[in-house]
């Protein structure tokens, strides 16, 4: 209970003051606590801290909530919208394969980059509210992101391939034979394969996790994820899972830097590019981006090359 006394004193029902001062003894309106009144004091504030505390340690909890429920319906969507342009097309596919490998390929991966598109245009327009240019398509430096982005992907695989050839694990083949058909059926299928990784792990889900937390855990989860898609390659090897993510983490910086996909795409599609279908090596652990020539005869350790030792004159990375 509060009270006014006729000397200036106020009991805010806290017990018995220690000694009571008048307004013109301490220019305050009150009484000296006693040891109890200050002990108890003590404990309310230490009590509020505590409150304001646990409540700063599960602010984090609907974040990652958000999180969690707009990737799973992002990948959701992309994958109904995958399915019913592939299922039903299934047989007609396998006998179009036979006859027409690549552009069977071809096909695939377009759908592949369609679906992720309209996946993330739809999470874009009707959960976010915001146009599809903002998911990393502002043409701003388009350009001049691309052709930076092949000149760094170049120069990445040029040194790669530079320390093998110094530690004598490369050697040039004498003869090879290059079909400038192939080389273009497989580039345009690569196009819509590296536009549908980045996609789907640089430009929404990236922007959803750089929304809620920033971007440096954006990066990371989004390099985690860059490995996840391709586990199905490693052999049990650990180099290769480490590379991959060390690629992923420089998609993502790339990204972070321009604001753009343009620039991780071009790095990412000039790598796959040149090492499978141009030098005919092994991409991510896989072979069917070759084009049926090799330029290089790769031999070294399997942990390094990512090869088996019955295989490993055949990959590189």
């Amino acid at each position: 209970m509060i009270s006014i006394l006729g000397d200036s004193r106020l009991d805010f029902g806290l017990g018995p003051c220690a000694e009571s001062r008048t307004f013109a003894e301490t220019g305050t309106i009150g009484c000296v606590p006693s040891r109890d009144n200050t002990k108890l004091v003590r404990t309310l504030l230490a009590m509020l801290r505590k409150k304001d505390e646990m409540k700063q340690k599960l602010d984090w909890l609907p974040l990652v909530w958000t999180i969690i429920w707009k990737s799973l319906l992002f990948f959701l969507l992309w994958g109904i919208l995958s399915a019913l342009l592939i299922i039903p097309f299934t047989d007609q596919l396998k006998q179009f394969e036979k006859v027409y490998p690549l552009q069977a390929q071809l096909y695939l991966d377009v759908i592949g980059a369609l679906a992720v598109l309209i996946a993330a245009w739809i999470m874009a327009r009707f959960i976010d509210r915001r146009p599809f240019s903002t998911l990393g398509f502002a043409p701003n430096y388009m350009v001049r992101d691309s052709l930076l982005g092949m000149s760094i992907g170049t120069a990445w695989l040029g040194f790669s391939v530079f320390a093998l050839w110094i530690m004598g694990w490369v050697s040039l083949r004498p003869s090879f034979a290059i079909s400038w058909s192939i080389l273009v059926w497989v580039a345009v299928t690569l196009i819509f394969n590296t536009l549908t990784q980045e996609v789907l792990v640089r430009s929404y889900i990236y922007q959803t996790i750089q929304s809620q937390t920033n971007f440096i855990w954006a990066i990371i989860v989004s390099a985690v994820l860059f490995v996840a898609f391709h586990a199905g390659v490693y052999d049990g090897a650990w180099l290769p899972a480490v590379n991959v993510f060390t690629a992923g983490v420089l998609f993502g910086v790339a990204y972070h830097l321009t604001g753009n996909l343009w620039l991780p795409i071009a790095i990412h599609f000039t790598w796959n590019f040149l090492l499978g279908p141009v030098l005919g090596l092994t991409v991510s652990g896989q072979n069917q981006l070759n084009s049926g020539w090799q330029v290089f005869i790769i031999q070294g350790p399997a942990w390094l090359t990512w090869a088996s030792p019955e295989k490993v004159e055949t990959k590189l990375s």
